[in-house]
């Protein structure tokens, strides 16, 4: 009987050693795993700040003039950057003065804040509302009509990543 409870109390040992080693070895990092773990971890830390001012300050990547849609007037350059593409594309992008005619219904939905200049946005119907820098809107897919910037512009968008790919 005592040689019983002497195995026994020997494998609780054995067990309690090895989860102290265990714990010391995965808290040390010293197993490929753990590092592994962390990284996941960094990939979904908070993500950064973005301000108007440095949105505004911003070096943007040149585009060249506009040839993505019909322009009535002006858009002799745009540029853009994409700060961060996952489900929706988010990116900072910006035109000189131009009057772009929507003769095709927009392809997707489209969140805008207006971070420089002025636009405004007049349907078919002659319906027109003015945005500044500091307002936001949504244009809704399908939006038909004119796009004008009276100055030099800059917005931020936010598309379904999908939408925005295929248009």
């Amino acid at each position: 009987m005592s040689q019983v409870t002497w195995k026994h109390s020997g494998l609780v040992g054995v067990s309690v050693a090895s989860g102290i080693a265990l714990t010391l070895v995965v808290q040390l990092g010293l197993l490929s795993f753990a590092p592994a773990f962390g990284s996941e971890a960094a990939k979904n830390s908070p993500p950064e700040s973005w301000s108007m001012a440095g949105l505004n300050a911003m070096e943007l990547n040149p585009l060249g003039k506009i040839d993505w849609i019909t322009v009535e007037h002006g858009g002799e350059s745009n540029s853009e950057t994409t700060l961060f593409e996952g489900e929706n594309v988010v990116s900072v992008w910006d035109s000189s003065p131009a009057r772009l005619v929507f003769d095709t219904p927009s392809a997707y939905d489209e969140f805008v804040v207006v971070l420089k200049g002025e636009l405004i946005l007049t349907d078919n119907a002659g319906s027109a509302v003015t945005y500044k820098a500091g307002e936001m809107f949504m244009l809704k897919k399908g939006f038909l009509g004119t796009w004008e910037m009276t100055e030099d512009y800059r917005e931020l968008i936010v598309v379904d990543t999908a939408a925005y790919n295929g248009a």
